[in-house]
Protein backbone atom coordinates (compact mmCIF):
# COMPACT_ATOMS: atom_id res chain seq x y z
CA UNK A 1 0.00 0.00 0.00
CA UNK A 2 1.25 3.72 -0.92
CA UNK A 3 3.86 2.45 -3.14
CA UNK A 4 4.04 3.37 -6.79
CA UNK A 5 4.50 0.94 -9.32
CA UNK A 6 5.62 2.34 -12.75
CA UNK A 7 4.82 -0.45 -15.16
CA UNK A 8 7.22 -1.90 -17.31
CA UNK A 9 6.44 -0.64 -20.90
CA UNK A 10 5.87 3.40 -19.13
CA UNK A 11 9.57 2.68 -17.40
CA UNK A 12 10.84 2.11 -20.55
CA UNK A 13 9.54 4.81 -21.90
CA UNK A 14 10.74 7.02 -19.79
CA UNK A 15 14.66 8.02 -18.78
CA UNK A 16 15.96 6.04 -16.68
CA UNK A 17 19.16 5.66 -15.56
CA UNK A 18 21.90 4.60 -12.88
CA UNK A 19 22.22 6.53 -9.63
CA UNK A 20 25.46 5.99 -7.80
CA UNK A 21 26.19 6.79 -4.11
CA UNK A 22 29.43 8.26 -2.81
CA UNK A 23 32.06 5.97 -2.19
CA UNK A 24 32.43 4.53 1.48
CA UNK A 25 35.89 4.92 3.40
CA UNK A 26 38.66 2.60 2.53
CA UNK A 27 38.13 -0.62 4.65
CA UNK A 28 42.13 0.04 5.85
CA UNK A 29 43.67 2.66 6.89
CA UNK A 30 47.05 1.20 6.68
CA UNK A 31 47.92 -0.64 3.13
CA UNK A 32 45.48 -2.05 0.01
CA UNK A 33 41.42 -2.62 1.00
CA UNK A 34 38.31 -1.91 -0.89
CA UNK A 35 35.65 0.66 -0.97
CA UNK A 36 31.83 0.62 -1.40
CA UNK A 37 28.71 2.66 -3.07
CA UNK A 38 25.34 2.18 -3.37
CA UNK A 39 24.28 1.49 -7.11
CA UNK A 40 20.30 1.74 -7.96
CA UNK A 41 17.87 2.56 -11.09
CA UNK A 42 16.40 5.50 -11.18
CA UNK A 43 13.12 3.73 -11.56
CA UNK A 44 13.05 1.53 -8.31
CA UNK A 45 13.94 -1.49 -9.90
CA UNK A 46 17.37 -2.54 -11.78
CA UNK A 47 15.65 -3.84 -14.35
CA UNK A 48 14.46 -0.59 -15.76
CA UNK A 49 17.59 0.26 -16.30
CA UNK A 50 19.84 -0.16 -19.45
CA UNK A 51 23.55 0.25 -20.10
CA UNK A 52 26.06 -1.02 -17.92
CA UNK A 53 25.50 -0.44 -14.31
CA UNK A 54 28.33 1.04 -12.36
CA UNK A 55 30.47 -0.76 -10.11
CA UNK A 56 29.52 -1.25 -6.17
CA UNK A 57 32.99 -1.69 -5.08
CA UNK A 58 36.58 -0.83 -5.84
CA UNK A 59 40.47 -1.62 -4.85
CA UNK A 60 41.58 1.54 -2.39
CA UNK A 61 44.74 1.87 -0.40
CA UNK A 62 45.17 4.36 2.50
CA UNK A 63 48.56 4.47 4.17
CA UNK A 64 47.17 7.56 6.39
CA UNK A 65 47.20 4.95 9.88
CA UNK A 66 50.48 3.18 9.21
CA UNK A 67 52.91 3.68 12.01
CA UNK A 68 56.31 3.35 12.80
CA UNK A 69 56.94 0.93 15.93
CA UNK A 70 60.06 1.75 17.54
CA UNK A 71 61.99 -0.04 20.00
CA UNK A 72 63.97 1.00 23.25
CA UNK A 73 67.80 1.79 22.75
CA UNK A 74 70.14 -0.58 23.13
CA UNK A 75 73.33 -0.62 25.25
CA UNK A 76 76.52 1.57 24.19
CA UNK A 77 78.81 0.06 22.05
CA UNK A 78 81.78 1.35 23.42
CA UNK A 79 82.05 0.98 27.44
CA UNK A 80 84.07 4.12 27.89
CA UNK A 81 83.49 7.52 25.61
CA UNK A 82 82.08 8.09 21.84
CA UNK A 83 79.98 4.87 20.66
CA UNK A 84 76.93 4.07 18.99
CA UNK A 85 73.49 2.61 20.14
CA UNK A 86 70.55 0.77 18.15
CA UNK A 87 67.11 0.43 17.99
CA UNK A 88 64.52 -1.30 16.24
CA UNK A 89 62.02 0.70 13.68
CA UNK A 90 59.27 -1.34 12.17
CA UNK A 91 56.27 0.28 9.91
CA UNK A 92 53.25 -1.69 11.00
CA UNK A 93 51.84 -1.65 7.65
CA UNK A 94 53.29 -1.38 3.98
CA UNK A 95 54.03 1.56 4.11
CA UNK A 96 54.57 4.42 5.90
CA UNK A 97 54.30 8.42 6.01
CA UNK A 98 56.61 10.79 6.97
CA UNK A 99 60.35 10.17 8.05
CA UNK A 100 61.50 6.81 9.34
CA UNK A 101 62.93 7.45 12.58
CA UNK A 102 66.61 6.90 13.26
CA UNK A 103 67.65 3.75 13.74
CA UNK A 104 71.57 4.47 15.54
CA UNK A 105 72.97 7.20 17.45
CA UNK A 106 75.68 8.88 18.79
CA UNK A 107 76.50 7.60 22.36
CA UNK A 108 78.59 7.52 25.24
CA UNK A 109 79.98 4.89 27.24
CA UNK A 110 80.20 5.61 31.16
CA UNK A 111 80.77 2.65 33.11
CA UNK A 112 82.10 2.75 36.35
CA UNK A 113 84.95 1.00 35.91
CA UNK A 114 85.92 4.21 32.90
CA UNK A 115 87.80 6.61 35.34
CA UNK A 116 88.99 4.38 38.11
CA UNK A 117 92.59 2.84 37.98
CA UNK A 118 93.32 0.13 41.07
CA UNK A 119 95.21 -2.90 41.71
CA UNK A 120 94.75 -5.34 44.27
CA UNK A 121 97.45 -8.01 45.07
CA UNK A 122 97.10 -11.38 47.20
CA UNK A 123 99.14 -13.81 48.86
CA UNK A 124 98.52 -17.08 49.49
CA UNK A 125 95.96 -19.06 48.43
CA UNK A 126 94.42 -17.63 45.17
CA UNK A 127 92.25 -14.63 46.72
CA UNK A 128 91.99 -15.82 49.92
CA UNK A 129 95.44 -14.97 51.63
CA UNK A 130 96.58 -11.59 52.57
CA UNK A 131 95.22 -8.52 49.91
CA UNK A 132 96.73 -5.19 49.22
CA UNK A 133 95.17 -2.36 47.32
CA UNK A 134 96.86 0.05 45.10
CA UNK A 135 96.36 3.31 43.26
CA UNK A 136 98.41 4.69 40.21
CA UNK A 137 101.99 5.05 41.21
CA UNK A 138 105.47 3.31 41.41
CA UNK A 139 105.82 1.25 43.98
CA UNK A 140 109.72 -0.77 44.58
CA UNK A 141 110.22 -3.50 46.79
CA UNK A 142 110.95 -1.27 49.58
CA UNK A 143 107.50 0.65 49.58
CA UNK A 144 105.93 -3.11 49.84
CA UNK A 145 108.29 -4.39 52.37
CA UNK A 146 107.07 -0.80 54.62
CA UNK A 147 103.19 -1.67 53.55
CA UNK A 148 103.57 -5.18 54.44
CA UNK A 149 103.98 -7.17 51.44
CA UNK A 150 106.32 -10.47 50.81
CA UNK A 151 107.22 -10.42 47.26
CA UNK A 152 108.27 -14.10 46.94
CA UNK A 153 104.12 -14.47 48.37
CA UNK A 154 102.31 -12.86 45.91
CA UNK A 155 99.70 -15.20 44.21
CA UNK A 156 96.58 -13.65 42.66
CA UNK A 157 95.92 -10.02 41.26
CA UNK A 158 93.38 -7.99 40.06
CA UNK A 159 93.18 -4.39 37.78
CA UNK A 160 90.54 -2.47 37.74
CA UNK A 161 89.59 0.09 35.41
CA UNK A 162 89.18 0.05 31.39
CA UNK A 163 92.59 2.24 30.79
CA UNK A 164 94.20 0.99 34.09
CA UNK A 165 97.48 -0.92 33.53
CA UNK A 166 99.96 -2.63 35.72
CA UNK A 167 103.73 -3.16 35.04
CA UNK A 168 105.32 -6.03 37.53
CA UNK A 169 108.88 -6.42 37.58
CA UNK A 170 111.35 -9.77 38.90
CA UNK A 171 113.59 -6.96 40.94
CA UNK A 172 112.85 -4.56 43.47
CA UNK A 173 114.63 -1.80 42.01
CA UNK A 174 112.77 -1.67 38.87
CA UNK A 175 115.13 -4.28 36.86
CA UNK A 176 117.08 -1.19 36.41
CA UNK A 177 120.78 -2.75 38.44
CA UNK A 178 119.27 -6.49 38.16
CA UNK A 179 118.11 -7.27 34.48
CA UNK A 180 114.92 -9.59 34.81
CA UNK A 181 111.78 -10.61 33.52
CA UNK A 182 108.67 -7.87 33.01
CA UNK A 183 105.30 -8.38 32.55
CA UNK A 184 102.15 -5.90 31.95
CA UNK A 185 98.70 -6.28 32.84
CA UNK A 186 94.99 -4.76 32.29
CA UNK A 187 91.73 -4.82 33.61
CA UNK A 188 91.18 -8.40 34.50
CA UNK A 189 91.89 -11.09 37.33
CA UNK A 190 94.70 -13.40 37.28
CA UNK A 191 95.59 -16.22 39.33
CA UNK A 192 99.05 -17.79 39.80
CA UNK A 193 98.94 -19.81 37.09
CA UNK A 194 97.71 -16.51 34.55
CA UNK A 195 100.61 -14.73 35.82
CA UNK A 196 102.68 -17.55 35.69
CA UNK A 197 101.43 -17.76 31.76
CA UNK A 198 102.08 -13.61 31.25
CA UNK A 199 105.33 -14.26 32.16
CA UNK A 200 105.21 -13.44 35.76
CA UNK A 201 107.47 -16.08 37.50
CA UNK A 202 107.04 -17.71 40.49
CA UNK A 203 104.99 -15.68 42.17
CA UNK A 204 108.24 -13.31 42.46
CA UNK A 205 106.61 -9.58 41.57
CA UNK A 206 109.45 -7.36 43.77
CA UNK A 207 108.56 -4.04 41.94
CA UNK A 208 105.70 -2.60 39.72
CA UNK A 209 104.30 0.55 38.35
CA UNK A 210 100.68 1.42 37.98
CA UNK A 211 99.01 4.02 35.32
CA UNK A 212 96.07 4.74 33.94
CA UNK A 213 96.07 5.85 30.10
CA UNK A 214 94.13 9.08 29.18
CA UNK A 215 91.72 8.16 26.10
CA UNK A 216 91.01 10.52 23.16
CA UNK A 217 87.71 11.79 24.23
CA UNK A 218 89.37 12.86 27.52
CA UNK A 219 92.59 14.29 26.06
CA UNK A 220 90.49 16.62 23.84
CA UNK A 221 88.10 17.39 26.42
CA UNK A 222 91.35 18.44 28.10
CA UNK A 223 92.99 20.34 26.04
CA UNK A 224 89.32 21.97 24.84
CA UNK A 225 89.29 23.02 28.57
CA UNK A 226 92.74 24.47 28.65
CA UNK A 227 91.67 26.50 25.62
CA UNK A 228 88.94 28.09 26.99
CA UNK A 229 90.47 28.61 30.59
CA UNK A 230 93.49 30.20 28.51
CA UNK A 231 91.34 32.67 26.85
CA UNK A 232 89.55 33.77 29.99
CA UNK A 233 92.89 34.09 32.22
CA UNK A 234 94.22 36.29 28.84
CA UNK A 235 91.12 38.24 28.96
CA UNK A 236 91.81 39.06 33.16
CA UNK A 237 95.07 39.60 32.68
CA UNK A 238 95.09 41.78 29.24
CA UNK A 239 91.18 43.25 29.84
CA UNK A 240 89.55 44.17 33.14
CA UNK A 241 92.25 44.22 35.60
CA UNK A 242 89.88 44.20 38.38
CA UNK A 243 88.43 40.55 37.39
CA UNK A 244 91.04 39.27 40.17
CA UNK A 245 89.77 40.34 43.48
CA UNK A 246 93.10 39.49 45.14
CA UNK A 247 95.31 40.76 42.54
CA UNK A 248 93.49 43.87 42.87
CA UNK A 249 94.27 43.97 46.18
CA UNK A 250 97.62 43.51 46.33
CA UNK A 251 98.14 46.32 43.21
CA UNK A 252 96.09 48.74 44.64
CA UNK A 253 97.98 48.00 48.60
CA UNK A 254 101.41 48.75 46.57
CA UNK A 255 100.21 52.18 44.67
CA UNK A 256 99.47 53.56 47.93
CA UNK A 257 102.15 52.32 49.65
CA UNK A 258 104.46 54.08 46.85
CA UNK A 259 102.36 57.46 46.79
CA UNK A 260 102.89 57.39 50.35
CA UNK A 261 106.18 57.21 50.13
CA UNK A 262 106.59 59.82 47.37
CA UNK A 263 105.15 62.62 49.54
CA UNK A 264 107.18 62.05 52.55
CA UNK A 265 110.51 62.24 50.09
CA UNK A 266 108.95 65.23 48.47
Amino acid sequence: PGEEVVPRRSARRGENHWEAGAWSPCSTRCGAGSQNRSVECSAGREGYCTGLKPTPTQACEDYAGCRYEVGAWGACSARCGPGTRERTVKCTGAHCLGDRPEEREACTGHEETCAECKVTMWGGRGFDGWEHSFEAGEYSSTELEYRGLKCDDISSMEVVGDYCHVKVFEYGDFNTIHPGWTATFSMGKYASADLESRGAKNNDISAFKIWRDTPAHEQKHKETQKEFDGGDSHTADNGNPWRDPFRSSAAAAGTLAALAGWVLVG
